[in-house]
């Protein structure tokens, strides 16, 4: 006998929380399983054990099955059963026939969202050459190179349900870490922190102090000067050659 056991994404940190403290886990609940093109749900497999099959159903939202049989196909069925898709059990991209709009399909190393349905054999090229038919998915446990998102489902976010730490992606083999939530802002910019990935924390830059610019050398958006003690940063334009404290700047 084994368990399965599936929860809502807006349970997800309160329940890994919940194992934790009682001296199972961390991130029990871990799997990340799929209503569209965003990660809905969260799931686990566990080997027999008594108190913590109490514990997993004693959590708000959870969905348990425990029984013999094959856990993969158990677990793709529970999946199944709360109107989601497995994406480790995606089919592969077709290159002919219909796609339907809500399928999950693996093409290359990504998970990709069909948007609207569409026959691959009129459309045969990779999927990236059809955003508005079909979209990438983001692992959530993953970081990931960045990718421009295309709305709320892919945004980047302070909290991420899956690592209870802010979204991370990297540019340009750099990683950086989302200081705001919804983000769609590419890094390097204000909206992002440089993290060294040897120790996971977050780079520290120097500021310099502010110069007067001319006309050739303004101020980009993002920009971070001192000035009379302060630190601050530049939100106004990429042309910005105002003083700070004047226009187009925020201390930070």
């Amino acid at each position: 006998m084994t368990m399965c056991a599936i929860i809502p994404i807006a349970n997800l940190d309160e329940a890994n929380k919940k194992l934790e403290a009682a001296g199972f886990g961390p991130g029990n609940f871990s799997v990340p399983a799929y209503t569209g093109p965003g990660a809905s749900h969260a799931g686990l497999h566990a080997w027999p054990d008594t108190a913590f099959e109490t514990a997993v159903k004693a959590i708000t939202g959870a969905v348990v099955e425990i029984s013999d049989g094959d856990p993969t196909t158990r677990f793709n069925t529970l999946v199944k059963a709360q109107g989601a898709k497995w994406g480790a059990r995606a089919d592969d991209l077709p290159t002919s026939g219909t796609v339907d709009a809500g399928g999950l399909y693996r093409s290359g190393d990504s998970l990709w969202s069909v948007i609207q349905t569409f026959n691959r054999t009129t459309f045969d090229a990779a999927p990236e050459t059809y955003p508005a038919l079909i979209r990438r998915v983001r692992d959530p446990k993953d970081v990931e190179e960045y990718k421009q998102p295309l709305d709320q489902f892919d945004s980047y976010n302070l909290k991420n349900p899956f690592t209870g730490k802010a979204d991370r992606v990297t540019v340009d083999g750099k990683t950086y870490a989302t200081l705001v939530n919804a983000n769609v802002w590419k890094p390097p910019s204000a909206q992002w922190q440089e993290i060294d990935p040897r120790t996971g924390e977050p780079v520290v830059v120097a500021v310099a102090p502010w110069v007067q610019p001319t006309g050739a050398n303004p101020y980009t958006r993002g920009a971070r000067v001192t000035h009379k003690g302060q630190t601050w940063e530049n939100t106004g334009s990429d042309a910005n050659v105002w003083e700070p404290g004047v226009f187009g700047w925020v201390v930070v």
